[in-house]
């Protein structure tokens, strides 16, 4: 082997070295995203999805480093190596490609829990508010109005009122605005919600697709090593 050929080698050696390096750098990653398990947990579920097809690059281009040479200079004992990471190649395309109904479905459970969740405070903040209105509506009287301000800051020395009636309608109108501006972000944030969710499923379903075609690929070009 002339000095060119020890070179040309010695760089493969090298990039095959970084690539078993990529793989346990990978490997750890996985456990990481792994740990806590909360399956049956759709946002759990659905951010491990995310979190997979994130890495994923660094052991596809791992693995792409470790066959770099196919089976020249190689060990008995790495060959053994290369067809199980072969195998592992093929399972985790597999994997990827089971990812997309679990995908598909957690998005679906997870914009009706958020849209659930949004509606649930956006009606308690309404309820409250319809029942100042109620209390303020039934309050006639001078005395009874500044009570019911006192009532609505008990931590404040609330002085009395020139005006009990002029402040109780300006009251209700405030009410009747901010009941209007409470459906109106709670509609809002709802689209907002819905779009993020819908841009992230649609990032990370496709993206569990295109690994699952790319590490089957792998295990097809490699068909040598086992």
């Amino acid at each position: 082997m002339n000095n060119l050929d020890k070179d040309y080698w010695s760089s493969i050696f090298n990039l095959r070295f970084l690539g078993y390096i990529l793989l346990i750098l990978s490997f750890i990653d996985v456990v990481n995203i792994f740990i806590p398990f909360q399956f049956t947990n759709p946002v759990w579920e659905f951010q491990m999805i995310g979190a997979l097809v994130e890495h994923a690059p660094l052991p596809l281009i791992g693995s792409m480093l470790v066959f770099f040479g196919e089976i020249n200079y190689r060990r008995q004992v790495e060959i053994y190596l290369l067809n199980f990471i072969s195998w592992a190649a093929l399972l985790a395309g597999i994997l990827f490609l089971l990812l997309l109904p679990l995908g598909i479905n957690n998005t679906w459970r997870i914009d009706n829990q958020n849209r659930a969740q949004i509606i649930n405070h956006s009606s308690q903040q309404i309820t409250q508010m319809q029942q100042i209105k109620k209390v303020l509506s039934k309050a006639t009287t001078n005395q009874d109005i500044n009570q019911i301000i006192k009532s609505l800051n008990p931590q404040e020395n609330t002085p009395e009122l020139k005006n009990p009636q002029e402040v109780k309608s300006q009251l209700l109108s405030q009410i009747w605005q901010l009941e209007k501006n409470t459906n109106n972000q709670s509609h809002v944030v709802q689209n907002n919600t819905h779009k993020e969710l819908i841009r992230n499923s649609i990032k990370w379903n496709l993206g569990a697709f295109i690994c699952s075609f790319a590490f089957i690929s792998i295990w097809r070009v490699t068909h040598w090593a086992r």
